[in-house]
């Protein structure tokens, strides 16, 4: 008995764990596939991140949904890291969960995907 309510309150905080963090990952098939919110903003917003994201090594499937700008990312975590995506997400001028956008690369993208560009 002592032993069901230790599972149970492990696998209770695995799943507190996972739904507290901005990113959702879970592994797959020894790929890994993580949701990632961005501040994108339009279609060329969309096009930027994705195609910063492909050309990483290890990256299997990338999609950018605009209605919640959350991006899925299945990839191999042997490869590439969560933590390299974001940053790759960041150096284009997007944030990335807690990654803040790389300010040089925000202040050079056009208007509309800025923050502030549809306000």
């Amino acid at each position: 008995m002592k032993n069901k309510i230790i599972i149970i309150a492990l696998l209770f905080s695995g799943f507190t764990s996972a739904f507290t963090n901005k990113s959702f990952a879970s592994v797959i098939g020894g790929k890994e596939k993580a949701v990632i919110q961005t501040s994108a903003m339009c279609g060329e917003c969309q096009e930027k991140i994705e195609g910063a994201v492909k050309i990483l090594d290890g990256i299997k499937s990338v999609d950018l949904n605009l209605d919640n700008k959350k991006l899925t990312v299945v990839f191999n975590p042997t490869l590439i890291s969560l933590a390299q995506i974001k940053t790759a997400i960041s150096a284009v001028g997007y944030d990335a969960d807690e990654v803040k956008a790389n300010g040089e690369a925000y202040n050079n993208l056009p208007k509309c995907c800025k923050k502030d560009g549809h306000e």
